[in-house]
């Protein structure tokens, strides 16, 4: 796996120098840009994080997409192919690139960048910045964001097994298109135990909540039915620990195919 490793840094490490100045750069610019022009400042940690999130996903699935881009081209999948190594090792070079090197090169990115921004404030403004956030404490739910990021990141590295050119784009479609069928299903499911009469559903978390409303034609009230507590746990598991290895795992064996 050293073997192409090296030779894929080698190959592409113009592009990943390239992109991760890119992303220092818009998160600098647009935050010393808001304190110089716009006189306004971060008074809190908690005011950069919207920014810090929307790039991680943006950024990580944007990244992840082009994993497999050299299939989209005839004479670079020949080349990408017959490289003399196998199909388990490009994959987890990849997978390894995709996920540790982006978060690694993101999340230090961000902290320069934000060590610049809080310097810019001090000395054009005199604010301190007040560092109100922890990003995996207080609440403890806000690690699920990063739950959430690797499932999409997963889906997003099998999407780039899928589609080799316009990957990025084809997955998001793609993940919609899946989402809007899972409401549909729920939706009916829904739509035959509730029905639409005298008691109906009014709005739901798909197969995981469902508010029914109740009452009438003068008086209305909300009661709101959860799944059982087990089934929650269970999906909690899910989310941790199985739908990013499974995705993972149909990603190998999709680039597998490819080779055969």
């Amino acid at each position: 796996m050293q073997f192409y490793l090296q030779k894929h840094i080698t190959d592409h490490y113009r592009f990943y120098s390239m992109s991760m100045l890119a992303i220092f750069g818009i998160m600098t610019v647009l935050g010393v840009l808001m304190i110089l022009l716009a006189r306004d400042p971060f008074n809190r940690l908690s005011d950069l994080v919207p920014f810090y999130f929307i790039g991680l996903f943006f950024g990580g699935m944007l990244f992840t997409s082009r994993s497999f881009n050299e299939l989209g081209s005839k004479e670079k999948g020949v080349d990408f192919i017959m490289l003399p190594a196998s199909q388990f090792e490009k994959f987890v070079t990849l997978f390894l690139v995709s996920t540790i090197g982006f978060l690694a090169f993101y999340n230090l990115s961000c902290y320069v960048s934000f060590k610049i921004i809080q310097s810019v404030q001090l000395a054009a403004l005199d604010r301190k910045i007040e560092m109100n956030y922890d990003f995996f404490d207080n609440p403890k739910e806000k690690v699920y964001f990063y739950y959430v990021y690797v499932v999409l990141q997963a889906a997003f590295l099998l999407g780039a097994t899928y589609y080799h050119k316009y990957s990025f784009i084809k997955t998001i479609l793609s993940v919609f298109v899946f989402a809007f069928l899972v409401w549909c299903v729920n939706a009916f499911l829904v739509t035959c135990i509730f029905g639409f009469q005298h008691e109906f559903w009014k709005r739901s978390v798909p197969f995981f909540m469902v508010n029914k409303l109740e009452g009438g034609p003068i008086s209305w009230h909300t009661t709101v039915y959860l799944i059982p507590e087990w089934l929650r746990h269970f999906y909690d598991f899910a989310l941790k620990f199985l739908i990013a290895p499974i995705l993972w795992t149909i990603a190998y064996f999709r680039l597998k195919d490819q080779e055969i």
